[in-house]
């Protein structure tokens, strides 16, 4: 992990180094310090000291470790732990072999996985907020296969995609999720199993990565599918979630996004956008891209 100072934020620092000026102010593009410059600096001092060198190799990006010790509120023993758990489960869950299933000597497997589990557009990262954070773009009802480890590297591969995307575009750390429930029925729900899973991956590996989780056309009985999972959801990622009901839902919209830019099912103003292409997306745009990117 680097911890940057403001001045510093395009210089390239070796993952686990921290500067050698102890007065350097640790920061995240775009996100407001959630605790005081001293506790995060001790704190991620703290994290990287109890990492051995493999750990540290195996960091995502300078600031992961800073990311976990603000998702436990400070608490560097319980940042630690949970930290460690991710990196494990990085390495064991194959994190990039899936990033990297499309590159030119990509797994071949994996790329197959992968392609299945695209095909009918149940997922994608297209478009971003006026901030330049990545909008993934989820769509149940159009789920069409039934391996909960396939569609979780489904699920990874969208998230480290929309990520790369933020990334590239305004340097910040977060993304949205856009879930269109349109057509949703009961049946439609996955199992309770997938739901949990789904929740671990995003609140455990990916902490301080969500920005806003947007819930588009959510018929009544998706309240049902909803009090079931509801338990599983933490405070704050709760926090996060915006429900888009009528005209509220095209306000809320509107006040973050360039409503020209999205589905249509969102309140977009553009109409239709270009059909997604799922072999344009998954094997000829940049990882970095999203779909349809000028």
């Amino acid at each position: 992990m680097t911890v940057t100072t403001m001045d510093e934020t395009n210089e390239e620092k070796k993952t686990g180094e921290l500067p050698e000026n102890e007065g350097n102010v640790i920061t995240l593009v775009g996100e407001k310090s959630q605790l005081s410059e001293e506790v995060e600096r001790k704190g991620c001092e703290e994290i990287l000291a109890a990492l051995n060198e493999d750990e540290k190799s195996r960091l995502s990006d300078e600031h992961m470790a800073l990311r976990h010790l603000r998702a436990e509120k400070g608490d560097a023993k319980l940042a630690i732990k949970k930290l460690k758990k991710a990196l494990q489960w990085r390495k064991e869950f194959g994190v990039d072999k899936i990033k990297n299933a499309f590159s030119k000597n990509g797994d071949q497997e994996m790329r197959s996985v992968m392609t299945l589990e695209n095909e009918t557009g149940k997922c994608y990262v297209r478009g971003y907020d006026k901030e330049g954070r990545a909008v993934f773009y989820m769509r149940p009802v159009l789920e069409n296969t039934k391996e909960e480890i396939n569609q979780m590297r489904q699920l990874v591969y969208h998230v480290e995609r929309a990520i790369a995307c933020t990334a590239r575009k305004s340097g910040l750390e977060k993304f949205n999720i856009v879930i269109d429930y349109k057509g949703f029925r009961l049946r439609d729900a996955p199992p309770m199993s997938t739901s949990k899973h789904t929740l671990e991956i995003l609140q455990d590996y990916y902490p301080e990565r969500l920005h806003r989780a947007y819930m588009f056309n959510p018929p009544f009985i998706f309240r049902t599918f909803w009090n079931l999972i509801k338990a599983f959801v933490d405070p704050v990622t709760k926090q996060k979630i915006v429900f888009c009901h009528g005209k509220a839902g095209l306000v809320e919209m509107a006040d973050k996004f360039d409503m020209s830019t999205v589905e249509d099912f969102t309140g977009g103003t553009a109409g239709e956008l270009r059909a997604f292409d799922s072999q344009e997306y998954l094997a000829s745009t940049p990882f970095d891209h999203t779909f349809d990117e000028a």
